[in-house]
């Protein structure tokens, strides 16, 4: 379930690269350089970077208690997406926490937040602009090519983890 929701994740995150989109850089905390690599991905890429075992993004959430975000900002295209991916993460906390906040570097608030927040109030924190994907240590770039040797590889997706 993690790595289907990460490829979504990054399949989102490539369109709104590629077409410019300002929600790119309102949900996403990424370099130019990964941006660059993001827009120029093919989808074999964007499969195999998924496939690794832990997503390439951690989920931040800045939930405070304040405000209220307009009424035409709640069913925008990009809040609808960020809404369904929190949604497939909740999924996953609810079958097996552990590993999905590993798989997603997830805060224990965070994670207790995302169980127990409704729908609207999941929705009223991307309205807000309070969720960031944060590329993990590395560049989603070098994520993908492969170490040269198998055991150094496993190593290395350890550390990253």
């Amino acid at each position: 379930m993690n790595s289907g929701t990460d490829e979504t994740l990054l399949e989102m995150a490539r369109e709104w690269a590629r077409e410019q989109d300002p929600a790119f850089h309102r949900f996403f905390d990424i370099s130019t350089e990964d941006t660059a690599w993001l827009r120029a991905a093919t989808d074999r890429d964007i499969r195999r970077l998924s496939q690794l075992p832990a997503s390439a993004f951690r989920v931040v959430l800045l939930h405070r208690e304040d405000g209220n975000a307009e009424r035409h900002l709640l069913n925008t295209k990009s809040v609808v997406q960020v809404v369904g991916v929190l949604g497939e993460i909740r999924e996953g906390l609810s079958d097996r926490k552990m590993e999905t906040q590993i798989y997603w570097n997830l805060k224990d608030s965070d994670a207790d937040w995302l169980l127990t927040a409704s729908p609207t109030q999941r929705r009223q924190i991307a309205a807000l602009g309070r969720i960031q994907f944060v590329v993990r240590d590395g560049h989603l770039r070098q994520r993908v090519e492969p170490y040269p040797e198998p055991v150094l590889h496993r190593f290395m997706r350890l550390l990253h983890a």
